[in-house]
């Protein structure tokens, strides 16, 4: 039997803390989230303590141990904390954060809001119309209509009533409840079992508690294909161990979390067609290809993660790999790759048609221009090179240059344009596996064509001033090239500084030194060399 003295006390503890508050719940406490480890006294002092761990670490005293006794365990020896409940805020329910952003607001319908003006519509169409803030709210305000919500950083605790989303929030399909104090994948089912057309969801910069049994909550998702985990401290092991959740899932976001080793998939996410690992520690390529058997994935996003290199060790040259068979989209941007092998290994993949690859040391080994022209000749199917078309006179140009400037290498390693004394030695196909295929497609270079280019870059550079009629507010821009640039390469850095239409794009020149009408530069293979063009001509574009 309690004494009055006890029974205060019992009264406080739970009058200080909201019932559904447990050891695991997250809360927010002086601008910063933490987990809920410990709930009771911490002798010698009165009353009720939370014992937490900061999401920040270096925010915490101790591992959960105070005088001696411990009543938690932190995962960092120094990121736990006691507080008071006083000081934390235990947050929302789903729906009232929901309600709050995207509800009808009590002053509209008092009539204190005026009429404003409101925008559409952008430069020559723009539209302006008097429609005022009560017309926009009450359309905010109906919730059944919503399709889309976000709300992160609401401090979501947890779903909230029963049956309150389903019924007022039923045509939700995309929810964003990132950063929120959600403490588990239970409680993330309890608000998406209410969600039945739900197909994207965005779970990032949460700590939620691995789900004991998968295969319960798996009709809680059963609609969803696109999820996001940014930033949420996994390794690849804990997602494989949700991955039954999402049965039905297409897009997978894992970027920036402790993913440092993958492993086999044991048949899970069979269905993943765009795959995020951006900012993760990956940089053996080998781990990679843990998802080289998925038959539908189309994108791999792995820019940031470290990687050291590519390549498809069981796969001869020339041949195509049976790892991501249907793989069209790869971004490797800022990595460590250095190497012309790591392009040749690209080759292999049967449907790469885009590449992402910038701030990576391969493009240091030559200037950016012969850089881009080396990897389309590298890579036969590629049509998009770091977010530029690869037009078809553009890879013509690229393929005619690489066998240009190589002819005399190819030659000298055992290539010959009889088929039967055709021989190039293993090193050369090795550093040029497409080789053959171009002097198949165009024929071998003639002697007149094997060029070295000089050893000193600007003994090539000419001084052209390009301009165009078509761009007036554009001024005429004064650019170095190389004489041996290409028609065709001088058209693609043009189309880049006029955003022209490339399917229509002429150049011509016109002398400093001799008074004439223009000439045209109408062979797109032909080096600029060839039209005699010096320092001080004049470069027209048109369109």
């Amino acid at each position: 039997m309690l004494n009055l003295s006890e029974l205060a006390h019992v009264y406080m503890m739970v009058d200080a803390i909201p019932p559904e508050v447990k050891v695991g719940s997250r809360v927010y406490c002086d601008g910063h989230y933490s987990t809920v480890l410990y709930i009771g006294e911490v002798p010698p002092t009165e009353g009720v303590w939370l014992g937490i761990e900061w999401d920040e670490p270096s925010r915490g005293k101790h591992d959960g141990t105070h005088n001696n006794n411990r009543y938690f365990t932190t995962r960092h020896p120094n990121s736990g904390s006691f507080v008071r409940p006083k000081k934390v805020e235990f947050g929302v329910t789903c729906f009232e954060a929901i309600q709050e952003r995207y509800g009808v607001m009590d002053d509209v319908h008092a009539g204190v809001i005026q009429e404003e003006l409101y925008v559409k519509g952008t430069s020559k169409n723009t539209v302006v119309e008097m429609v005022g803030a009560q017309k926009v709210n009450l359309q905010q305000g109906q919730l059944n209509l919503l399709k889309e919500a976000g709300i992160r950083g609401c401090k979501v605790y947890g779903a909230g009533p029963r049956h309150n989303l389903s019924m007022k929030t039923p045509n939700l399909r995309d929810l964003d409840i990132s950063k929120t104090l959600l403490p588990s994948w239970e409680e993330v089912a309890r608000i998406t079992t209410q969600l039945k057309h739900l197909t994207s969801l965005n779970v990032s910069d949460n700590r939620l508690q691995l789900p004991r049994n998968p295969d319960l909550l798996a009709k809680a998702f059963q609609k969803l294909k696109t999820l996001y985990l940014n930033r949420m401290d996994l390794n690849f092991s804990e997602v494989l161990a949700c991955s039954d959740l999402w049965p039905k899932l297409e897009t997978l976001h894992l970027c920036y979390n402790n993913i440092n080793k993958l492993c086999p998939l044991d048949g899970k996410l069979q269905n993943l067609e765009f795959l995020n690992l951006e900012g993760n520690s990956l940089e053996n390529w080998d781990e990679l290809l843990h998802f080289g058997r998925l038959p539908r994935l189309e994108t791999i996003i792995a820019n940031n993660i470290g990687l050291k290199g590519i390549s498809f060790p069981n796969t001869p040259l020339n041949k195509k790999t049976g790892y991501f068979l249907a793989l069209r989209v790869l971004s490797v941007n800022n990595n460590q790759l250095s190497q012309w092998s790591d392009i040749n290994e690209l080759n292999k993949l049967s449907q790469l048609e885009e590449l992402r690859i910038k701030h990576n040391p391969v493009e240091k080994l030559l200037d950016l221009e012969t850089t881009r022209e080396f990897i389309i000749a590298k890579i036969a199917k590629l049509k998009l090179l770091n977010r530029s078309d690869v037009f078809p006179k553009e890879r013509k140009g690229s393929e005619i240059d690489y066998l240009k400037k190589f002819g005399k290498e190819w030659l000298t390693a055992g290539g010959n344009q009889d088929p039967e004394k055709n021989k190039p030695n293993q090193q050369f196909l090795l550093d040029h596996p497409r080789y053959q295929d171009i002097v198949d497609l165009y024929g071998a270079p003639e002697d007149s064509e094997m060029t070295t280019q000089s050893k000193t870059l600007k003994d090539n550079l000419i001084m052209v001033t390009i301009v165009s009629q078509q761009a007036p507010d554009k001024k005429p821009l004064v650019k170095k090239l190389p004489s041996t640039m290409t028609v065709q390469k001088l058209k693609t850095l043009v189309q880049r500084l006029f955003k022209a239409d490339m399917s229509s794009l002429s150049l011509s020149y016109i002398s400093k030194k001799m008074e004439g009408p223009t000439i045209e530069l109408e062979n797109d293979l032909r080096q600029l060399s060839y039209y005699s063009i010096e320092n001080g001509d004049t470069i027209q574009v048109k369109w």
